[in-house]
C-alpha cells in the first residue's frame, strides 16, 4: 500500500505520518546484482500544506544486505536518509497524483532512497579485496617437482622467446 496523505485535513493542521512501507510498495522493481532491501522502509515525516504545495520533513531508514564490490563478501548494511525533505507541487506538470484527497508520496521516498543507495558497497573501507590465488608450481623436465614458484619466473617468458 503506497504512503497516502489526506490533503483536505492538512488545511487545518499539519500531519505527522510514521510507519513502515514494503519493499513491494516503495521498490516493486528494483533490481541490482549488489544490493537487496531486506527490511521495510521505515519513516517519520512531517508533512504540511503550503498554499499549493506540500513539504515533506523527516527522516527514512532500512536494512540492505550488500555484496561487497572487491570481495563479493555479503554483509549488512543500514541506510538512513535523516534529513528527508520533499516540497510536492499539488499543480502544475509536475504535480503529485491525487485521488479523493489523497496525495501518494511514495515517489519522493523512493526517489531519495535511492539517491541514498552507496554506488561501491564495501564491508569495510580497507577492504583488499578476493584473496588472490596460490601461483602454480614451476614443473621443469629432469627437476622434478618444485618445493614452490620458481623465483624470477614471468608468464611473460614464454613470449619473449618466440621469434617472429
Amino acid at each position: 500500500m503506497p504512503l497516502l496523505v489526506n490533503i483536505r485535513n492538512l488545511e487545518k493542521e499539519s500531519a505527522r505520518l510514521e510507519g513502515e512501507l514494503p519493499v513491494a510498495d516503495f521498490a516493486p522493481d528494483f533490481k541490482d546484482e549488489l544490493l537487496r532491501f531486506v527490511e521495510p522502509l521505515s519513516y517519520e515525516l512531517e508533512v504540511d500544506r503550503q498554499g499549493t504545495e506540500l513539504t515533506v520533513v523527516g527522516k527514512l531508514w532500512t536494512e540492505l544486505e550488500c555484496d561487497c564490490g572487491r570481495c563479493l563478501q555479503t554483509y549488512r548494511q543500514e541506510l538512513l536518509v535523516d534529513e528527508f525533505a520533499a516540497l510536492v507541487p499539488l499543480e502544475g506538470e509536475d504535480a503529485v497524483v491525487v485521488k479523493d484527497d489523497f496525495a501518494d508520496l511514495t515517489p519522493y521516498l523512493r526517489e531519495d532512497t535511492f539517491l541514498a543507495l552507496p554506488t561501491n558497497p564495501l564491508c569495510t573501507p580497507d577492504c583488499r579485496g578476493l584473496v588472490p590465488k596460490a601461483p602454480d608450481r614451476d614443473l621443469r623436465p629432469g627437476d622434478g617437482a618444485s618445493d614452490g614458484p620458481a623465483a624470477g619466473v614471468s608468464p611473460w617468458d614464454a613470449l619473449k622467446k618466440l621469434k617472429l
